[in-house]
Order: structure tokens, then C-alpha cells, then sequence
């Protein structure tokens, strides 16, 4: 995880005032954090089903939402977020406890350091994981393919170890005579070949497996053994394979083009839904499970998967009353299901007397209730079938689509696991309820470095400034960048702020730092200002020089000394660092009123009563925190959110700007919000001049 991306984090504990106090710890450490502090499970659920989280960090004894409440529901609902605790227990009966719980580690409270690197590591193991389940997504799709691409083939296509069919497709078994690949798997690969041929055909596949991978493709010719029990002549393309991990030797015969107009005329007449039922079958319904795996990997919504068997069908009803019976019964099922399904859902007949719903969202509550209600529907129903009365019952295992599922396949096996939990509690084998699947809970002299650079940067004034365009969208006029400092190593390498300012705290260079930003600004825009151009300059304060009572006279003495009017430059300083500051923000913001100078918060949002902040010190531009549109641009749910904030601090009478505008996908959301700014590397990256054209945007 990129160090200046935001961390959204649950804080579980029964202390606000700790909770601010990790989010200021985090912040100040160089962990940008969108957090919220939660200490019910109602509110819990609600958060994890609504929005998406990158790490929690709970108090072990916490009594208001005790951490192995919030543990299991992490877990029932299938999320991937890493739960970390603290405690201010010695020992390490506490850590065992923590760990048997299901949390990732257990800190001590007052370990800052410790709980720092846990968090980075943790963060970069959840990347890993994404990654992981990313990866192994295309190649089960990659699979899939292949296997269509083999099972529609017009080639005939076989794959043969020890002398057995191991795979045959459609083409391959009526090349044969056979109407099902079924009949031909596990069959000997000389039974279909000719008796005269049959002593040439064996020592030539027995030559070929010996050769190994050595052995170059070749062609094999033989009269072949019709199922008919007629004779044909027959050339085959014989090559060394892998087919299911197992190495093997594959068998094709390319197509006449009679038989490629054939297939296409097989290919054509396959339907998308089940012939008894009416509902999809089982190959679409994988399909659109796939897709809504892939989708909840790539940030959009998460979906439920509904998973419906029939109790012993086949003793009960089958065995009892014959094939017509079940086969009508089966129908007035899927008629029965098909009454619970909503718009937006997909329901397929899955196997015999399987069926299986995939709903959008990942409400679990809601969707365990409905299936709960459907089985008791099915259980009180007496089916009439042709005048046989039919009575069985169903169980439903429910599995959620999120960001951490890996396949279609595990989200189904999770379901299965579900129905089983429910059986196990029945009797006879009969469920008739349903449950959501759970998974089981199992029982510094780099920084010296940085230090030392950055003290001869100070020395020897190695920075540099750089400047990004903030563009209006109702038609401003004014020319506005955002400064920012780079620092220049020996090599000429520039080096950004995340890399050295912790440094430039522990050496106390940052109030340095800001005073030298603030008079390179000064000194730039004035030449700027003197061609003509009406340009004005954002510029970062960190938190030293918001508690420095001597910044506002000194601005005031650097302004008239320019020449130059303190409106043309506004300062920015962090909601975060207002929040642990207010008193010093307060004073700061009335005095930069004095200047008739601006105070801009950036990151706003994060807090956990950020509105308050505004109440305290009322700057007159917010910059809103970029996680919001990075939400919006990985198709997240932030598109609701930052609409929400920007309607509320107009309402306020703020001048808002939305910056890590990436892309074009956001621009419409914004345009409709009526944000007064924007920023970022779609319009133009920081450069080394204010050159930006803005006429291009009047």
C-alpha cells in the first residue's frame, strides 16, 4: 500500500478520545486515515456492510463491543480486514487470547512504534492478498476459457494417459459415433481403433510416452472402430500435453468444413436456460457468479450468493414416485423460488434438484431472512403433482461475494458448508432453514540517514518548488496553484515530502522549511504577478507553524516587503493537525482574516466530527480528502458520500476543491455536485513553472 494513500480504519474501543488520539498518532506518523469509531454491534454491521475497510484496531477489553463480537462479525461477513488489538495487560496471556480470537496481533497501548509497523505490515499483507486472489482469478478464467474454447471446439480433441481417455470433447465423441464425451472417458484409447490396426496403434503410443517431451508432434494413421461398428479411415495429430496438472498425450482431428458448419449450427441452438424449468442453467449462472467476483475485487458493489438444495429429493420423492413425479416436482419448485426472486437478480436451475440466487448487495441479514421464509414456504407445501401429493423440505446456504472472495467456486463451497452446519443441527438429514456461510476463527539507522540529507537540504537549500494548477468549474477567471516541496538529494534526485518531513521534525527543521516555501513563493509569484498574470498560490503549513504564535506578523512584514498583496496567497494546513491544534488553528485563521489572506483545510472529512472543526475555525476553502475521489474513480461507494459532504459545506457557504482528479470518470459527479474546484493529474501533474493554460477551461 502506497504510504500516502488513506487508511480507512475502524476504531473499536470504548474511549473517543483514544480513538482521536490513534487518528492523530496515525496522521502524524505520515498515515493519511479515514476513520470511525464504532462501539455497538448494530453499528458495526451496519459499517462493514455499507462501506469498505482496510484494517481495524479494537481495545481487547473493550465492554461496549467486546473484540471477539467484532471479530466474528468481521468474519461472518466475510470481510478482509485485519483486526488489531491493543491491551495494557503485561504478559503474554493476553496476546494468546488475542490471537485464539482471530486478531492479526496484539499491542500493547502505550507502543506507538510497534503498533506502526504492525499497521504498515498488515496493510502490505492485504495488498499481497488482493493481489493473490487477483491473479488467481485470471487464471481460473484463463481455465475456463481454454475449457470452452476445448469443449466447443470443431476440432475433435482427446487427452490420453496410460492408454485411458482422460477428456474428450463433443467433436471427438461423435467423430466416434457416441452422442455423450461421458461415453467415451475412462475408455480404453485402443478399443477405438480397428482390430487390424490395433498392435501398430498400442507400440506407437507406448514409443511416443516413453519419448517424453523429446517426442515432436506426429501423425498417426489408423482405421478406426465406428460405434456402429463400421470402419473408417482416421489421421490424428499426436503431441505431449498437460491437461489437469497431469502431463498426458493429446489427440486431434482438425475439422472438414462441412463439420465446421455443423457445429455452428449446434453452437447457435444453445440456450442460456434450463429446458425443465425456465430459469438459467448452470453454465451462465458460473458466468455471472465470475463476473461478480471480479467486479467486488475491482471496489464496486459485493453480491449474495443463495444456495438451495432439496432434502433427500431423491429417497423422498424420486424413489417414492418415479421419474415424472420428480420431474414435476422440480418445476413447482422453481416456481416457488422464482415468486422470491427481485429485478437484478439471477436465478438458475443448478443441478438436479439444486437451485441457486445471486442477489446484489451483501445485506446478509436481509437475504438470510428472505431464504429463512422461503424454506418454511417450501416446508409447509403440499405439491400436487398429476394427483400425487408431494412433501420435502429445502435448506439454503448463503456465501457473500466481497473483495476478499477468490473464486466462484470457493463462494459456492462456502455455501455448501453452510447447508451442512444447518443439517447437523436437523434430523434425518433435513435442514428446512437457512444460514449464512462463517468462516472458522483458528484456534532506526535509515532514518538517521534521511536526517543527515535532509539537515545539508537545509544547510544548503536543496528544495525546490513545484506547481499544480487548481482549475475552477463555474468559470473563475483566476489563475490558482497548489506549492509543493521536493527536496533535491545530491544525485539531483528529487525527493517528496512523505520521504523526509518525520525527519524534519525530529532534527525541528519543518518551521525552517515552511518559512523558506513561504519566501521562494513570495519571490516566484511576484515575478509571475509583474508579467500581468492575476495569479494566486496555495500554500502547506505544517502543524509546528500553526502553533507558532510569531507566523502571522511575520507573513505580514514578507507581504509588504513584496509588494505584494496578501490575497494573491492563501494557507493550507491539515484537518488533522487543526484538530489537534484548535485553539492555535483559531488563532491562526482570525489572524490570516486580519492579513485579508485565506486559511484553506485540506483533508477534510477524515475526522470523526469534522464539521465541528469548522464551527472553531471557519477557513473559507476546503479542500475534501482525496480518498473520496479515489473511491469514486474505482467505482466504490464514494460517489454518494462526496456528494454528500461537498452539498453540506455549501450549505456553509465554503469554497470547495476536490483533488486526485485521476481520470474522466469523476468529472460528471463533481460537475453535478457544483464543486467550485478541482486538481489533479488528468488536468496537469506539478511542473516547474506556473504554465498551466486556464483559458482552455474558461
Amino acid at each position: 500500500m502506497n504510504p500516502n494513500d488513506t487508511i480507512r480504519l475502524l476504531i473499536i474501543n470504548d474511549s473517543r478520545s483514544e480513538a482521536e488520539r490513534l487518528i492523530s498518532m496515525l496522521n502524524n506518523a505520515g498515515r493519511n486515515t479515514r476513520a470511525q469509531h464504532v462501539d455497538s454491534e448494530e453499528g458495526l454491521i451496519k459499517l462493514l456492510q455499507e462501506h469498505t475497510w482496510d484494517l481495524a484496531i479494537g481495545q481487547a477489553d473493550s465492554e461496549q463491543l467486546p473484540a471477539a463480537t467484532a471479530v466474528r462479525q468481521i468474519k461472518r461477513l466475510n470481510k478482509d480486514i485485519p483486526v488489531i488489538l491493543q491491551t495494557e495487560e503485561e504478559g503474554s496471556h493476553a496476546i494468546v487470547d488475542g490471537l485464539r480470537l482471530g486478531a492479526v496481533e496484539v499491542v500493547r497501548m502505550d507502543e506507538d512504534q510497534h503498533l506502526l509497523l504492525v499497521v504498515t505490515r498488515e496493510l502490505e499483507n492485504r495488498e499481497h492478498r488482493q493481489a493473490r486472489r487477483k491473479a488467481d482469478r485470471k487464471f481460473k478464467e484463463a481455465e475456463r476459457r481454454s475449457q470452452q474454447l476445448l469443449d466447443s471446439s470443431r476440432d475433435a480433441v482427446a487427452y490420453v494417459q496410460d492408454g485411458m481417455f482422460l477428456y474428450v470433447n463433443q467433436s471427438f465423441s461423435e467423430r466416434f459415433g457416441y452422442e455423450d464425451p461421458d461415453d467415451v472417458l475412462c475408455m480404453p484409447t485402443i478399443d477405438l481403433v480397428a482390430a487390424g490396426d490395433r498392435d501398430r496403434t498400442k507400440q506407437f503410443l507406448k514409443e511416443f510416452t516413453l519419448k517424453g517431451e523429446e517426442a515432436e508432434s506426429t501423425e498417426l494413421d489408423f482405421n478406426s472402430l465406428h460405434h456402429s461398428g463400421k470402419q473408417q479411415p482416421i489421421k490424428m495429430e499426436v503431441v505431449h500435453a498437460i491437461f489437469d496438472e497431469e502431463p498426458c498425450i493429446q489427440l486431434v482431428m482438425r475439422a472438414s468444413a462441412a463439420n465446421n458448419e455443423e457445429l455452428e449450427a449446434q453452437l447457435e441452438e444453445i440456450k442460456q436456460t434450463d429446458v425443465q424449468t425456465g430459469l438459467y442453467n448452470r453454465q451462465f449462472f458460473l458466468e455471472r457468479l465470475e463476473m461478480a467476483v471480479d467486479k467486488a475485487a475491482d471496489g464496486e458493489a459485493g453480491a449474495t450468493l443463495t444456495y438451495i438444495e432439496a432434502d433427500q429429493f431423491f429417497d423422498r420423492v424420486e424413489s417414492a414416485h418415479g421419474v415424472s413425479v420428480a420431474d414435476g416436482t422440480i418445476k413447482k419448485l422453481a416456481q416457488t423460488i422464482q415468486k422470491h426472486a427481485r429485478d437484478g437478480e439471477y436465478l438458475a436451475r443448478f443441478s438436479d434438484d439444486t437451485f441457486a440466487l445471486l442477489s446484489p448487495g451483501t445485506s446478509a441479514d436481509k437475504h438470510v431472512q428472505r431464504a429463512k421464509k422461503l424454506c418454511a414456504e417450501v416446508a409447509e407445501t403440499i405439491f400436487d403433482i398429476d394427483g400425487t401429493t408431494v412433501q420435502f423440505t429445502i435448506t439454503a446456504g448463503l456465501a457473500l461475494v466481497t473483495e476478499a472472495s477468490k473464486d466462484a467456486e470457493t463462494i459456492i463451497d462456502q455455501a455448501l458448508q453452510a447447508i451442512e452446519e444447518v443439517r447437523k443441527k436437523g434430523t434425518e438429514g433435513s435442514g428446512s432453514d437457512a444460514k449464512l456461510f462463517e468462516p472458522k476463527i483458528g484456534d532506526a539507522e535509515a532514518g538517521t540517514d534521511v536526517a543527515r540529507a535532509l539537515q545539508r537540504a537545509v544547510d544548503n537549500n536543496q528544495f525546490k518548488l513545484l506547481f499544480q494548477p487548481i482549475i475552477s468549474l463555474r468559470g473563475n477567471e483566476n489563475e490558482l496553484y497548489e506549492v509543493l516541496l521536493r527536496m533535491v538529494d545530491e544525485e539531483g534526485n528529487e525527493i517528496e515530502p512523505a520521504k523526509f518531513l518525520e525527519a524534519a521534525e525530529t532534527i525541528g527543521a519543518t518551521t525552517k522549511i515552511d518559512r523558506w516555501v513561504i519566501l521562494e513563493s513570495i519571490k516566484m509569484l511576484s515575478e509571475h504577478r509583474a508579467k500581468g498574470n492575476k495569479t494566486s498560490l496555495v500554500v502547506n503549513l505544517s502543524r509546528h507553524s500553526i502553533t507558532d504564535e510569531s507566523l502571522v506578523p511575520w507573513l505580514g512584514v514578507a507581504f509588504k516587503a513584496a509588494k505584494l498583496p496578501a490575497d494573491a496567497m492563501m494557507f493550507q494546513v491539515r484537518e488533522i493537525d487543526i484538530t489537534n491544534h484548535m485553539t492555535a488553528a483559531k488563532a491562526l485563521c482570525a489572524g490570516l482574516d486580519k492579513l485579508k489572506t485565506h486559511l484553506s483545510i485540506s483533508g477534510f472529512g477524515c475526522a470523526m466530527n469534522h464539521f465541528n472543526t469548522l464551527k472553531h475555525v471557519p477557513a473559507h476553502y476546503i479542500k475534501v480528502d482525496g480518498s473520496f475521489t479515489q473511491d469514486v474513480q474505482t467505482g466504490g461507494e464514494g460517489a454518494e458520500a462526496l456528494t454528500n459532504l461537498i452539498k453540506e459545506l455549501h450549505k456553509l457557504e465554503k469554497i470547495t476543491v476536490v483533488p486526485f482528479v485521476e481520470n474522466a470518470n469523476v468529472l460528471s459527479t463533481l460537475w453535478q455536485s457544483g464543486v467550485h474546484y478541482i486538481q489533479g493529474h488528468y488536468l496537469q501533474g506539478p511542473s516547474e513553472g506556473m504554465d498551466y493554460d486556464f483559458s482552455m477551461d474558461g
